[in-house]
């Protein structure tokens, strides 16, 4: 109940700071950071899951496309409101229990079985950023960003095996366990440093290198007949992103 509160708390806060602010930022001229950003990037990930039904957790490859635009709030280019669309696709293996039909459900922690779970989502984010320098006027330019993201789970793909063999092969309907107004909707907030290249003296060749920590608000779970229940699974996430500036 505290997460979920937590949740409707930021979402609103997410919502009056867009409606405050789109209108003064959309003023500002369009010029020298502002504009439109695209970023791809490899993701580190840190999984939990539950130990009664669970164990030894390994991130899968994952990666991050984000689109975002950019608009600038102030005279001194200095501070810019962020707002676009990401997709993100991570993985998480471990081990646990696989039931067949009609088999008794025995859970002796033995957890015989490998799982193999792919998770895409889509992000919708809301970000402020701050430039240590004037971007109108400075060729590189240091910055951190905070943000509030929304995040709607897809189906998820999900492979379970025992030795080597491939057991069972499935798409499954990924939910969260403290969920915003749906199941397949929850939100996480996100912390960035990064450098960026600027339009100075006419140059066109722009681009970014950013670090972003994210933490999300809920775990996430899937409920099968063969699989066992309860299999909530938390994550934390570290993106390196490479992008472009128009």
């Amino acid at each position: 109940m505290l997460k979920r509160t937590n949740n409707t708390v930021f979402f609103s806060l997410a919502l009056l700071s867009l409606l405050v602010l789109v209108k003064p930022c959309s003023a500002q001229k369009n010029y020298n950071g502002a504009g439109i950003r695209f970023g791809i990037g490899p993701v580190l990930g840190l999984y939990v899951t539950n130990p009664n039904h669970t164990k030894s957790p390994s991130q899968k490859m994952s990666a991050l496309v984000s689109f975002r635009k950019e608009v600038r709030c102030d005279k001194l280019y200095k501070t810019f409101f962020l707002f676009g669309l990401d997709y993100f696709f991570h993985g998480v293996n471990f081990r646990s229990y696989y039931f067949k039909p009609d088999s008794v459900h025995l859970y002796d922690k033995t957890f015989p079985y490998n799982y193999s779970l792919i998770v895409n989502e889509i992000g919708v984010p809301i970000q402020f950023k701050y430039s240590f320098k004037r971007e109108n006027n400075s060729v590189f330019s240091p910055y951190i960003a905070a943000g509030y993201h929304l995040r709607y789970l897809l189906p998820a793909n999900l492979t379970v095996s025992q030795n080597g063999n491939n057991v069972k092969e499935d798409v499954v309907d990924l939910r969260f366990r403290n969920a915003l107004f749906d199941k397949h909707i929850s939100s996480f907030i996100s912390a960035s440093f990064g450098l960026q290249k600027n339009s100075v003296g006419g140059s066109r060749s722009n681009f970014f290198a950013e670090f972003n920590f994210r933490y999300g608000f809920s775990q996430y779970y899937f409920e099968e007949q063969y699989a066992a229940s309860s299999l909530h699974i938390n994550s934390y996430h570290l993106v390196l992103q490479l992008g472009v500036k128009f």
